[in-house]
């Protein structure tokens, strides 16, 4: 399937829900802003445009998918330029041997994604036992491990590697984890494998959202919506973020989140608040970009398109992006996307490394 469709999809549903939670909580999200609404729909014609005319576009553009994804990698913290250098270290592997003889490379990935999370829980920091303690330093080793199984997923499935990943993602309580392993396995899986692990892994994403419901409840004494107004809610809230993005970025920017070590904590804090706040797809190019980020929207669908030319680095792309739909654009993800286009074109075109399949 198109990934263009794939993201539709996904796109399509987080919007029902986010303009479905300001109209059933009109009173904590405030009501719907028209003009951010028309941007949002906009941002999003562009990448769908982007993804139509990538081919008619002069195949230098490589070369900014290079400069893009080493300025996103640079610019993270320690995590990020660890993750990023795997993806550049891997993808010239993967290149230069023809997507063969690297499966020493996958199991010593294997190990890390194990040993991670054990690591944080050797520590103490079990947050499915102790909700607070999702909000330590030592959550990353759960997030760096989830990114890491999403890596080898997207090269090879593998049901041992995934039931262990989500397994983690459970003790976690973060939903993230859960869906970009899931979404990593799905994407990059054959039709029929695809049908087994539907059966496996959507039990399990659901696990880990009432999970995290429960953590939230926990974390959260006065907390008193059910599970279902909560999905509903957590998608309005996002979206309310980005209205007042939008609303603080337009006309011309303020850039200062997707360079930003710490970007939804900055976006928190234009809350007045010290926890982290997602933001969709759209609140950062609003933000950063003002009207000007519309043609980020254009420049992700032209990479989405690039990024499909080979089946692991689509995968890869279309995880990331479907996870910025309601968490927003970071150095992290948009890295991601940008590098996986610079090697997916390369690879296709021939500019830098034989063809592979």
């Amino acid at each position: 399937m198109r990934s263009d469709r794939i993201f539709a999809l996904f796109l399509g549903v987080y919007l029902l829900l986010a303009l479905l939670g300001k109209i059933m909580f009109p009173g904590y999200l405030g009501t719907l802003n028209p003009v951010a609404l028309f941007y949002a729909l906009l941002f999003s014609l562009l990448i769908f445009l982007g993804y139509l005319f990538s081919d008619k576009l002069p195949k230098e553009r490589l070369y900014l998918y290079l400069v893009v994804s080493t300025l996103m990698g640079a610019s993270t913290g320690i995590l990020g330029i660890v993750l990023s250098l795997s993806i550049l270290l891997g993808g010239i592997f993967l290149m230069r041997n023809g997507g063969t003889d690297i499966r020493h490379v996958y199991y010593a990935g294997f190990v890390l994604v194990i040993l991670l999370p054990l690591i944080a829980i050797v520590k103490g920091v079990i947050p499915i036992l102790e909700p607070h303690m999702r909000y330590t330093p030592m959550k990353n080793l759960y997030f760096a491990s989830a990114i890491f199984a999403t890596l080898l997923l997207s090269y090879k499935p593998n049901i041992y590697l995934f039931l262990i990943a989500e397994a983690f993602a459970v003790i976690s309580t973060f939903r993230t984890n859960a869906l970009i392993v899931f979404l990593a396995y799905i994407f990059r899986a054959g039709r029929e494998e695809a049908k087994r692990v539907l059966l496996l892994g959507v039990p399990l994403i659901l696990l880990v959202f009432i999970v995290r419901f429960y953590a939230t409840k926990g974390t959260y004494a006065i907390w008193k919506l059910g599970f279902i107004q909560t999905l509903v809610y957590r998608a309005g809230f996002s979206y309310m973020v980005y209205e007042r993005l939008f609303s603080l970025g337009m006309p011309l920017g303020r850039f200062n989140i997707l360079l930003n070590k710490y970007p939804r904590f900055f976006v928190a804090s234009l809350f007045g608040k010290s926890t982290s706040y997602t933001y969709t797809l759209f609140g950062q190019p609003a933000y950063d970009f003002g009207i000007f980020g519309l043609m980020e929207g254009f420049l992700v669908g032209v990479a989405l398109r690039d990024a499909e030319r080979v089946q692991t680095f689509k995968s890869l792309a279309l995880v990331f992006l479907v996870l910025a739909i309601e968490n927003g654009f970071d150095a992290l993800n948009f890295g991601i996307i940008m590098g996986s286009a610079f090697f997916s074109l390369g690879s296709r075109e021939g500019f830098l490394w034989k063809e592979i399949r």
